[in-house]
């Protein structure tokens, strides 16, 4: 695996990566491999500081967590008790059902999956508007759904937390995480205030086809701004794994276990703060968390029984294509458990690169080829392309995007995202008979689209 990660980096146009593993709770890898900028050959190392996205949840529920055993926070009380700078809206729903517990597990019932982040140049808004819709794409935290009933994956729901956070200890939500969190877990090269002294330590950002991006900022800091070094993640790693003789007077042990428990509205997917994850073919439950940005990919995931750890932090858009490859060696070599299909390749680099020499006709004709003779290696999926064709739209290749949405529309017609990509590129276009168009189909598939209902509503001027 260790020999195999630089061969990864380059086959999936990722420049730099970092690993660590934790084995029977000792420290077996920790390495740091490619570069953190190409242009200057600068090569990653331990301390090189990464965005690790989602990440950042974990850590903020450490946060939140304090602040219970503290008694300053309650988790089975109404959250707007905590609010007096915004409230939730208003709605169909009982905002009074909405608990700390429902905002760290996800099942909160609130909208707003993820957050694009800011450039540097951009004014970053305060945490309220944000939460009212000006946070770069996604629009205002709604409830939209009953909460406690589901599990709905929300970015917003742990702006909420960063908010009360503030309002329940009067400080500034990083200033408070650098000072009971992060300081006191040795975690010293870990910030969520990204200023002139974190940026110097950290790696370039790129995007899937290799190129520098400016570095991300976030208003909503506690649920993807966090940047840390891999040296400082595998204390935190070692700190989560509760059975542990670990050293660390944040969080008492029996709190970290609960956190990792699945909470019974999520349909066992998520605690508080951390994923809850069946390795394949196996019973081997597994903790952590992923972490996914324009220009970073991160995955951590620990193994309570075992007291095994897994973390490996990228700086490209492509990094959960070596990663996925990495997990897949490891839990061989953990578990020895072979992942076959997981272990597939993802095709979106070869037209990543096809693309770059040849053009969108070469891209759409190979695609076809490779895939008329696929002999398993790689997995032909439904977001390879997509997730191209958003490439391509941050490039203003609007043309050449609309062209792979439209080819995997051929490919997967009863897919609701392939038509919502189409109804925002044709909308981005100023086409909007075709966005509606694209939009409706997309929501007769998936009613419950609240992106494209909020899409469709701003195009019908409703």
């Amino acid at each position: 695996m260790d020999e195999a990660i630089p061969q990864w980096l380059d086959e999936f146009i990722v420049p730099g990566a970092v690993f660590a593993v934790i084995d029977e709770g000792e420290l077996v890898l920790q390495k740091a491999y490619g570069f953190s900028d190409l242009e200057k050959e600068t090569k990653v190392n331990l301390q090189t500081g990464f965005n690790v996205a989602s990440i950042s949840k974990t850590v903020t529920a450490w946060g939140v967590m304090k602040l219970v055993e503290e008694g300053k926070l309650e988790l089975d009380v109404p959250a707007e008790q905590y609010l007096t700078r915004w409230k939730f809206p208003e709605s169909e729903f009982d905002s009074k059902k909405i608990t700390i517990r429902g905002l760290l597990s996800h099942t909160a019932g609130l909208s707003l999956h993820g957050y694009p982040g800011w450039t540097p140049d951009d004014r970053l808004s305060t945490i309220e508007e944000s939460l009212n819709g000006r946070n770069n794409g996604p629009g205002a935290v709604k409830i939209v759904n009953d909460p406690n009933t589901e599990y709905q994956y929300s970015g917003g729901g742990y702006t909420v937390l960063q908010l009360i956070i503030e309002e329940v200890t009067g400080e500034k939500f990083e200033d408070y995480m650098q000072a009971e969190i992060l300081n006191p877990l040795g975690m010293y090269n870990s910030s969520y205030r990204i200023d002139d002294e974190m940026m110097q330590k950290a790696s370039k950002e790129h995007n899937r086809l290799g190129e520098v991006i400016p570095y991300e900022l976030f208003t909503a800091q506690a649920a993807a701004g966090l940047q840390t070094s891999i040296e400082d993640f595998v204390k935190f790693s070692y700190y989560s794994l509760y059975n542990s003789n670990s050293k660390q007077k944040v969080l008492k042990k029996s709190t970290i276990e609960s956190m990792n428990q699945a909470v019974p509205a999520s349909q066992q997917k998520y605690g508080l703060g951390y994923i809850v994850y069946a390795i394949p073919f196996s019973e081997i439950i597994i903790n952590g968390h992923g972490g996914s940005n324009s220009g970073w990919k991160a995955i951590f995931y620990i193994e309570q029984e075992s007291k095994n750890a897994f973390v490996m932090f990228t700086n490209s858009g492509n990094g959960n294509l070596v990663y996925q490859q990495a997990f897949c060696k490891w839990a061989k070599w953990a578990y020895d458990i072979d992942l076959v299909e997981e272990c597939q390749k993802s095709i979106a680099p070869f037209l990543f690169k096809t693309y770059q020499s040849k053009g969108i006709d070469e891209v759409i004709s190979s695609y076809k080829n490779l895939k008329a003779k696929n002999d398993g290696e790689y997995n032909i999926v439904e977001d390879n392309l997509n997730n191209f064709g958003y490439e391509l739209l941050g490039k203003n290749k609007l043309e050449d995007a609309i062209a792979v949405f439209k080819l995997n529309m051929e490919e997967y017609p009863d897919s609701w995202n392939v038509y919502d990509s189409l109804g925002e590129a044709y909308m981005i276009k100023g086409d909007k008979e075709l966005s509606i168009k694209f939009y409706k189909k997309s929501l007769e598939i998936n009613p419950k689209n609240q992106y494209g209902i909020d899409a469709l509503k701003k195009l019908e001027g409703k």
